[in-house]
């Protein structure tokens, strides 16, 4: 292995140490966490810590597209299986909401970053990065209900950015009272029923005829 290659490993390697850490921590403490204290559990130094990642926001941010890249990656496998628009619908709500419930910490995380304070004291470029993966994210969902209509499934005067927008808005809302309230057991998500009623009630206003 060349001088090169080994830099280039061990930068790597680094760097998933300090995310790794930071993860941990924001996991266990919330944005409270420090950069002494992630240093410290990276087995870094602190200023190694700032070649890498220029503040904790940078980090704070990073971690939560961890969680969205999950997410996307889950979004992809159910939308393989989903026959049908009203299917692929549900596929997508519901991909996000077992996302959400399986990686809770994530989602804490997540939706720290959406109150008032946390973006008013982040960056417009990282407030940018974030916006800009959550459209990309959202462009899941605005797909299938654009399918839809173009297949006269769903009422051509819907629009699938905003109804996607909504429906999004809502799930967060009904996972905020799940997360809170924990595991329901049995195998059942907290809140089914509300779940359920809530995208039904969806599907049937946009479906035509």
């Amino acid at each position: 292995m060349g001088i090169a290659e080994r830099r280039e490993r061990e930068k790597r390697e680094r760097v998933s140490a300090i995310l790794m850490a930071a993860r941990d921590l924001f996991f266990e403490k919330g944005y409270r966490a420090t950069m002494d204290e992630i240093a410290e559990r990276a087995e870094l130094s602190k200023g190694t810590l700032y070649l890498y990642f220029k503040s904790k926001d940078e980090l704070y941010i990073s971690v939560i597209l961890e969680g969205f890249h999950l997410l996307e990656e889950r979004l992809k496998r159910e939308l393989k299986r989903a026959k049908g628009a009203e299917n692929r619908v549900r596929a997508v709500f519901y991909a996000f909401i077992d996302h959400c419930l399986e990686n809770r910490a994530y989602f804490r995380t997540t939706q720290y970053f959406l109150t008032e304070d946390a973006r008013a004291n982040t960056s417009p470029e990282l407030v940018e990065t974030i916006n800009r993966s959550t459209g990309e994210l959202m462009r899941y969902g605005v797909k299938v209900i654009e399918e839809g209509v173009e297949r006269g499934i769903f009422r051509n005067d819907v629009k699938p950015d905003v109804l996607a927008l909504a429906v999004w808005r809502m799930a967060t809302g009904i996972l905020d009272l799940a997360v809170l309230e924990g595991d329901a057991g049995g195998g059942k998500r907290p809140y089914q029923e509300v779940f359920d009623t809530a995208i039904e009630v969806v599907l049937r206003g946009i479906k035509a005829g």
